[in-house]
C-alpha cells in the first residue's frame, strides 16, 4: 500500500517532469490545427518512443474562471462532456488530490469508455495555474470490468492569462495517455488529438455560457 508520504512525493516528481515536457521546445510537430478557433495541436514522442500531445488555445474567458472550473473535480461533468464521471478519491491537501474519472466514448464510437485513477497536483508559477499529475495505484479505488483501464503518463493543464486582455486567456494541455485495450495505433493517431479538441470546445461553450450569465 502506497502512503500519502510517498503520493505526495510522487505528485511532486511528476508536477515537476510534466511542466518541464510541456515548456520543451524541441521535436514538437503540428498535428491538427484550427487557425480560426485558435487551437493547435501538436505531437512528439516521449523518451520511450511513445507519442504524447500538446494542445494549446486561446479561451475567451478569465483564467481565474476556468481556473475554478478545473479545479472543481466534483463538478466537472456538468461542461466537460468528454467525461462521463468524475470525483475525488482522496485529498491529501489543498493541492494533491486522487480522483477517479471516466470519459465518454470518443473518435465517434470508434474507442470505447475508458476510466483511470489520477493522482495531481496544483500550484502557481507566476499568475500561470497549472495542474499536472499521472495515473496511479488506488488500493480502494473503483473498479469496473466493463471498462478498459486507461494509463496516463507524466501531464499537466496550464491557464495563462493574456497580456493586456483581462477576459481571455491561454489554456495548454499535455496528454501522455496509453489507452490499453485491443487498439489500432492508426485509430489512437486520430482519437487522442479529438479528446483534447473535443476538451477545448467544452471549454470555450463554458466560457460562453458563464459570458451570458455575466459573470464577466
Amino acid at each position: 500500500m502506497v502512503s500519502d508520504a510517498e503520493y505526495m512525493k510522487i505528485a511532486e516528481e511528476t508536477f515537476k517532469e510534466a511542466v518541464n515536457i510541456a515548456r520543451s521546445e524541441d521535436g514538437w510537430k503540428a498535428e491538427k490545427e484550427d487557425k480560426a478557433n485558435e487551437v493547435l495541436v501538436e505531437m512528439k514522442k516521449n523518451a520511450k518512443g511513445k507519442k504524447i500531445y500538446r494542445c494549446t488555445a486561446k479561451i475567451n474567458m478569465p483564467a481565474n474562471l476556468l481556473v475554478d472550473a478545473i479545479r472543481d473535480t466534483d463538478k466537472i461533468t456538468t461542461w466537460n462532456y468528454t467525461l462521463t464521471e468524475a470525483r475525488v478519491l482522496k485529498k491529501l491537501t489543498d493541492d494533491v488530490a486522487i480522483s477517479y474519472q471516466i470519459t465518454t466514448d470518443a473518435a465517434g464510437g470508434m474507442v470505447s469508455a475508458r476510466d483511470f485513477i489520477y493522482l495531481s497536483q496544483v500550484g502557481y508559477e507566476g499568475e500561470q495555474f497549472i495542474m499536472g499529475g499521472k495515473s496511479v495505484e488506488f488500493e480502494n479505488g473503483p473498479k469496473s470490468s466493463k471498462i478498459v483501464r486507461a494509463i496516463n503518463g507524466p501531464g499537466c493543464q496550464m491557464v495563462t492569462p493574456c497580456p493586456g486582455d483581462a477576459n481571455s486567456c491561454t489554456f495548454m494541455w499535455l496528454m501522455d495517455c496509453e489507452y490499453k485495450g485491443m487498439m489500432l495505433q492508426s485509430i489512437l493517431d486520430i482519437a487522442l488529438p479529438i479528446a483534447q479538441t473535443s476538451f477545448v470546445e467544452c471549454i470555450k461553450k463554458l466560457g460562453a455560457k458563464l459570458k451570458e450569465e455575466g459573470k464577466f
